[in-house]
């Protein structure tokens, strides 16, 4: 292939990494990638296997001289959230990602990069494929359908699995550890709904500029949610005049943040509704001017032949209206995490005729996802939709003491010069469910300095991905030195 990335270190990292952002691979759709993998660790030589979900392990035996160490785990996701900006034409089942080289900065053409977690990806290929490194035997974990719920990992057989440490390469910032993550539980919300002839004028809500994110790591920045907006802005037309919904269609993803949000309803006052959609839009710009400057709504003439009846409408736009979405607390403990937080993550109007929301809570607290859990239902009830709570995925809780920790620390500063910080984290990692089957397993979370992840303004800093693989390949070697 033609690679993008040229004159850069490391370029066997690099050029994997190209190499996978060629196959298409989001969620529930890593069967090309995962063949590819198996493909990979078979023509190394190595001890390859993969399951039905398209989990992929390959293990590496020690460099000379370290083959009487214990194994360790390396671990990241194969799949990648597929969010593109709504004029780019990219079918994410068929298309490969399209790189740009910025500088020092790599990101992608209108859509997600999938450094999240294609850079962890890229990482273990290098570890397993180069023969310069030293290393204990090295058990390399490549899981599936990490952004819808950590599936994968939760369904992974680990039983031939002998390491009892693990390197997470699913986090960053570079020089930050991480050693706890909160669990979640993903809501999925129907409504059954009638459709009535059009009466009145069709009008389109558009809610655009948002900077959306991921829905763990930058929920506590307090970003506008886009369906929110546009519920806002049909409950508030809904005060003066009669307004039957005719679609919505806002989000993705169950762990992003809603950038943007596209409602069409009929109303009996064209100009009117306009006028109050730009009045909501005004007192939604003065409460995210500083944390979501770029947001803009309009309202414009639209054309429709059917509408939802009074009844439903009326429902639908009320439970939209009272969802609640974003942060909801923070840590009184760890200065700066986030304890809980809920997101109004997408809404469809699917081809069935059902009204469909999808619906997220994370917590390091399970007595709030179980308590949320409770309301969420009852709000759902209230207005006629039915919730349906899929497998929650597991806390990984914190602990005060960890060897490998301490070493990851400790490479990072030999590679930088600057001490690791060591944090938890709101997002949700894969690290609680191997805890889940490996007991007493020591885990560090690592990761490269990158922004905007879920979001097509996703980027990844090359300089730091580079020196993130010294500190990962310096740990392993000092593994073999203690």
């Amino acid at each position: 292939m033609d690679y993008v990335i040229k004159n850069r270190e490391p370029a066997d990292v690099l050029r994997y990494f190209e190499e996978i952002s060629a196959i298409p691979r989001g969620s529930g759709n890593e069967k090309a990638i995962g063949e590819y993998l198996l493909n990979f660790g078979t023509q190394l030589g190595l001890e390859a296997r993969m399951d039905d979900l398209y989990n992929v392990v390959i293990k590496k035996p020690a460099s000379a001289g370290c083959e009487h160490l214990p194994p360790v785990i390396l671990q990241g996701h194969t799949d990648m959230v597929c969010e593109k900006n709504k004029n780019v034409e990219h079918d994410f089942t068929k298309d490969g990602i399209k790189l740009v080289v910025d500088g020092d900065i790599l990101r992608a053409d209108g859509t997600t990069l999938g450094a999240d977690n294609g850079s962890a990806v890229a990482y273990l290929m290098a570890v397993l494929a180069r023969k310069d490194i030293k290393h204990p035997p090295v058990e390399c974990v490549f899981t599936s359908q990490e952004e819808i719920g950590l599936i994968g990992a939760q369904a992974l057989n680990a039983s031939d699995l002998k390491g009892k440490r693990l390197i997470n390469l699913d986090c960053g910032p570079e020089g930050v550890c991480i050693a706890g993550s909160a669990g979640g539980v993903t809501i999925d919300i129907y409504k059954d709904v009638k459709r009535l002839p059009l009466q009145g004028e069709a009008i389109a809500i558009k809610v655009r500029g948002l900077q959306g994110g991921h829905s763990g790591g930058d929920i506590e920045k307090e970003r506008g949610n886009a369906n929110k907006i546009a519920a806002r802005a049909l409950y508030n037309i809904a005060k003066e005049m009669k307004v039957n919904l005719i679609s919505i269609d806002g989000g993705s993803m169950m762990n992003a943040i809603p950038r943007e949000c596209d409602a069409v309803a009929a109303v009996a006052d064209a100009a009117r509704a306009a006028e109050i959609v730009a009045e909501v839009a005004k007192k939604v710009y003065s409460e995210l001017q500083f944390s979501d400057a770029g947001f803009t709504m309009s309202c414009e003439k639209a054309s429709a032949a059917e509408m939802l009846e009074d009844a439903d409408s009326d429902a639908l736009i009320k439970m939209l209206y009272t969802l609640p979405t974003g942060l909801v607390s923070r840590s009184m403990v760890l200065e700066g995490l986030t304890v809980a937080s809920q997101n109004l993550a997408a809404v469809k109007t699917l081809e069935d005729g059902r009204m469909y929301v999808l619906y997220s809570l994370r917590s390091s607290v399970n007595s709030f996802l179980e308590d949320c859990s409770d309301r969420i239902d009852l709000i759902c009830r209230e207005y006629g939709a039915k919730a349906e709570f899929r497998p929650g995925f597991p806390t990984w809780e914190y602990t005060q003491e960890s060897s490998l920790r301490d070493l990851c620390s400790k490479a990072y500063k030999e590679v930088t010069g600057k001490d690791m910080i060591i944090k938890a984290t709101h997002g949700g990692l894969e690290c609680g469910a191997f805890i889940a089957k490996i007991p007493g397993l020591d885990i560090a979370a690592l990761g490269c300095d990158a922004s905007g992840a879920h979001t097509p303004d996703e980027q990844l800093d090359l300089n730091s991905y580079e020196r993130m693989f010294r500190v990962l390949l310096r740990t392993l070697e000092m593994m073999c030195e203690a």
